[in-house]
C-alpha cells in the first residue's frame, strides 16, 4: 500500500497530534488561567469600573494586559514547530521517516496541518467557553462577542505566522537549538540591522541622522509587532482588513518557500547548522558584520565616536564573529586555517570605509537650492517632526502642532538663512562639544533631506539671529503670539521654586491682558535671549476651551509680564522672593570615576543676600562637557514661605560669569 500520490497522510497527522497532544492541552490551560473568565471565577468585583477595563483589555492582544498573552504567542508555536520538525535535527530518525512509502509533501504537510490544529483548537474552544460566559453572566457587561471573536481571529493570525516562520526557518538548519535561535534572530534581524547601520554610519558620516523608525515598519514580524509600536495597523478599524490580508498571505508563502526548500534539502543535512552548503558563507560573513557593527556602535558611544577607536571595535568584533561562525560551521575550534576568508572581508570593509571617508556618494556635501525647498524643520529636537509625520499617516485632519524643540518654517527669508548655515557648518571642521540640531529639508517634489550636526548656536549667530527673532518663528514657538485671548479658558502662573500656591486666571479681562503682556515680551526677545538657556522657574500654563496646554517659560526679562504681576499684586504671592531664603548651600559635583566610596561631596554654606540673589539669576550659555572635566556645581536653597518650608536646588557651570565674591566661594570648593 502506498500514499505517494496524497496529499497529506493522516496516518502521520494522527502520530504528530499522538505525540504532541500535550503542547496543545498546556497551551489551552495557559489561556485558561489569563483570560477573563478566570477573574469570573476568583469573584472580581465586577461594578467597579477599573475591573471591566482590566477584563475588557484582556481580550486586546495590544495592551498592557495581554503580556503573557504576548510570550504564549510568541513562544509556543515556536516549540511546536521545533517539537514536529525534530527528526529533521538527528540522522538516525531523518533516514527512518524518509524511507516511508510517503514523500516528502506528504510529511511537509501531515506534520504542518498537525502543528496548526494543536494551535488552533485551543483557541477554538477557549473562544467557545468566553461566548458560552458571555451569555450566562455578568461578563457580557464588559466585553461583546464582536471583541471574543476579534481575539480568535488575531490569536489565530498570529499564531499561525510566528508558527509559519519557525517552520520555514526550521527547513534550514539541523539543530535544534539553532531552529529556536535563528527563528527569532530572523525576526529582529531587519530592524536591528537596520539600527547598527544607522548608529555606525551616525559616527562615520558628518551630519547623517535617519528619521525612520525600524521598529515602526508598517508589517513587521510578530515579535516587533508587539514590541515595535506597529500594533495601530491592527487596532485602527480602517487598516485591519488590509493588515490581516498581508499577514496571512505572508504566512502561506512562509509555508510554500517551506516546503518547496524541504524538498531540496538533503537527508545528511541534519546535525549541521547549515543545511543548504551555499547558505554558509552568507551565514558566516552576516555574523562577522553584524558582530562588527554592533562592536563598532558600542566603542563609539563609549568613547564619543573617535575613529581610531570604532576601528578597533570593528576589527576586535569581526574576528570574534568570523571566528565564532566558523567554529559553529566547522563544528571545531581548528580554525586559523580559514584565515583568508577574513582577509578578504576585511579588504572588501577597508574599500567600503575608504568610500564612506571621501564621501564616495556626495551625502555629506548634498544641500538643496532655496526655490526647491517647501518648508524646513530646524530644532534641537526631532520629535516635533515625527509628531506630525505621524498625525499624517494617520490621516488626522486640523491638528496644531506646538513646540517641541523644533519648528516649521515657510518664509523664504529663513530657509534662505538656514541653508547659509547648512553651507557654513560643512566649511567649519566638526566640531567637538555643542548641543544636536536637525535639519529636516521637505522638497517641493516631497522628497526629503535630514541632517544632524552638533554646534553652539552663539558661533553661527549672523546666520541664526534674524530666523529666531522672525515672527514665523516666535509664532511657531510662542503659541500666544498668534492665539486669540477669546479662546483662552485659565491661566496658571506659579513657581516651581517656592511652596507658594500658583494663581489661577479665569476672569476674560485678566486673561485678556496677561496674554497681551505675554506677547509683547515673546516679540521683544532677542537672539541673544533667546540661547541663554534660563533656568526655567516662574511659569504660565495656558490653557484653551478644548483643554489643550501650552507651558510658557516666564523668562526674567520678560518685563511686561512681571510689571503686570506686580501690579495686580500677584507676584509676592506666587514667584520666590529673596527674603524668603534662609541660606544657600554650594556642592561641587564630582565625577563617577574621581569619587571615593565613603567620601562626600564638599558643601560651603551662603548667608550673604546678595550672593544669593545672584545665584538666583545667575545663567549661561548651555552646552555639552568634555569627558572627564568637573565642571558643574549645584547650589541648594533653603527657605520659608507662606505655604510652608521649601528646598530648591539647580546646576551651574563653572565657566560662567560670576562676581568675584561669588568666585572666591566657587574656588573654596576646589
Amino acid at each position: 500500500m502506498t500514499f505517494k500520490g496524497s496529499l497529506f497522510s493522516k496516518g502521520v497527522m494522527a502520530g504528530a497530534l499522538k505525540r504532541f497532544w500535550w503542547v496543545g492541552v498546556l497551551y489551552g490551560i495557559a489561556l485558561l488561567l489569563i483570560l477573563p473568565f478566570d477573574h469570573m471565577m476568583r469573584e472580581l468585583p465586577l461594578a467597579n469600573k477599573w475591573a471591566g477595563e482590566m477584563l475588557r483589555n484582556t481580550l486586546d492582544l495590544f495592551s498592557g494586559a495581554a503580556g503573557l498573552q504576548i510570550v504564549l504567542l510568541c513562544t509556543v508555536p515556536v516549540i511546536l514547530a521545533v517539537l514536529l520538525f525534530q527528526y529533521l535535527h538527528n540522522g538516525r530518525a531523518t533516514a527512518v521517516l524518509h524511507s516511508l512509502p510517503l514523500d516528502r509533501k506528504t510529511l511537509f504537510l501531515s506534520h504542518t496541518a498537525a502543528g496548526l490544529v494543536l494551535l488552533l483548537m485551543p483557541v477554538l474552544v477557549t473562544g467557545l467557553v468566553l461566548l458560552a460566559l458571555n451569555a450566562t453572566t455578568l461578563l457580557k457587561l464588559y466585553y461583546t462577542p464582536v471583541d471574543i471573536l476579534r481575539w480568535m481571529g488575531m490569536s489565530a493570525l498570529f499564531d499561525t505566522l510566528t508558527f509559519s516562520i519557525a517552520v520555514l526557518v526550521g527547513m534550514f538548519t539541523g539543530n535544534a537549538v539553532a531552529h529556536i535561535i535563528f527563528t527569532y534572530i530572523l525576526q529582529v534581524l531587519p530592524s536591528g540591522l537596520y539600527v547598527l547601520l544607522s548608529e555606525n554610519l551616525r559616527h562615520l558620516v558628518y551630519g547623517y541622522f535617519d528619521i525612520t523608525q525600524p521598529g515602526k515598519f508598517q508589517y513587521n514580524f510578530p515579535l516587533m509587532v508587539f514590541t515595535g509600536g506597529t500594533s495601530r495597523n491592527l487596532s485602527a478599524a480602517e487598516n485591519v482588513s488590509g493588515t490581516v490580508a498581508v499577514y496571512l498571505l505572508a504566512a502561506t508563502l512562509f509555508l510554500a518557500a517551506a516546503a518547496y526548500v524541504y524538498r531540496l534539502r538533503h537527508a545528511e543535512a541534519a546535525g549541521e547548522v547549515i543545511a543548504f552548503p551555499i547558505l554558509r558563507p552568507v551565514f558566516k560573513y552576516g555574523v562577522t558584520a553584524c558582530a562588527m557593527l554592533l562592536a563598532g556602535a558600542y566603542f563609539a558611544s563609549v568613547y564619543r565616536g573617535a575613529f581610531p577607536v570604532i576601528a578597533l571595535g570593528y576589527v576586535l568584533g569581526s574576528l570574534l564573529g568570523y571566528l565564532t561562525a566558523e567554529a559553529l560551521l566547522q563544528k571545531s575550534l581548528k580554525i586559523w586555517s580559514s584565515y583568508k576568508g577574513y582577509l578578504g572581508y576585511a579588504a572588501v570593509t577597508m574599500l567600503l570605509l575608504l568610500g564612506i571617508a571621501v564621501d564616495a556618494t556626495g551625502y555629506e556635501h548634498r544641500i538643496p537650492a532655496p526655490e526647491k525647498v517647501r518648508e524646513v524643520y530646524f530644532g534641537t529636537s526631532i520629535g516635533g517632526w515625527i509628531l506630525r509625520d505621524e498625525q499624517e499617516s494617520t490621516r488626522e485632519q486640523n491638528v496644531e502642532y506646538e513646540y517641541r524643540g523644533g519648528a516649521f518654517l515657510k518664509d523664504r527669508n529663513n530657509i534662505k538663512n538656514l541653508i547659509l548655515l547648512h553651507r557654513q557648518l560643512l566649511k567649519a571642521p566638526r566640531p567637538a562639544d555643542g548641543i544636536d540640531h536637525y535639519i529636516v529639508y521637505t522638497l517641493e517634489n516631497g522628497t526629503r533631506l535630514v541632517r544632524r550636526y552638533s554646534f553652539d548656536e552663539r558661533d553661527y549667530t549672523s546666520l541664526l539671529k534674524p530666523v529666531y527673532e522672525s515672527l514665523e518663528y516666535k509664532q511657531v514657538r510662542f503659541p500666544v503670539v498668534a492665539q486669540n485671548p477669546d479662546e483662552i479658558k485659565m491661566i496658571e502662573i506659579g513657581d516651581h521654586r517656592t511652596s507658594k500656591r500658583p494663581v489661577i486666571l479665569t476672569d476674560r479681562a485678566e486673561i485678556g491682558e496677561f496674554a497681551a503682556r505675554l506677547r509683547r515680551d515673546v516679540l521683544d526677545l532677542t537672539f541673544e535671549e533667546l540661547t541663554a538657556g534660563s533656568e526655567e522657574n516662574m511659569y504660565a500654563d495656558i490653557v484653551d476651551a478644548a483643554g489643550n496646554s501650552v507651558h510658557y517659560n516666564l523668562r526674567p526679562g520678560y518685563g511686561s509680564v512681571i510689571g503686570w504681576l506686580k501690579e495686580k499684586g500677584y507676584y509676592g504671592n506666587i514667584m520666590l522672593l529673596p527674603e524668603e531664603i534662609e541660606y544657600a548651600v554650594l556642592e561641587y559635583l564630582v565625577p563617577s570615576k574621581t569619587y571615593n566610596a565613603g567620601s562626600a561631596p564638599k558643601r560651603i554654606e551662603i548667608r550673604d543676600r546678595r550672593l544669593i540673589e545672584e545665584l538666583l539669576n545667575i545663567s549661561g550659555p548651555e552646552g555639552k562637557t568634555r569627558m572627564g572635566e568637573t565642571v558643574d556645581v549645584t547650589f541648594y536653597v533653603y527657605g520659608k514661605a507662606a505655604g510652608g518650608s521649601f528646598q530648591y536646588h539647580r546646576s551651574i557651570r563653572r565657566d560662567w560669569p560670576v562676581s568675584e565674591a561669588l568666585r572666591e566661594y566657587l574656588k573654596r570648593l576646589d
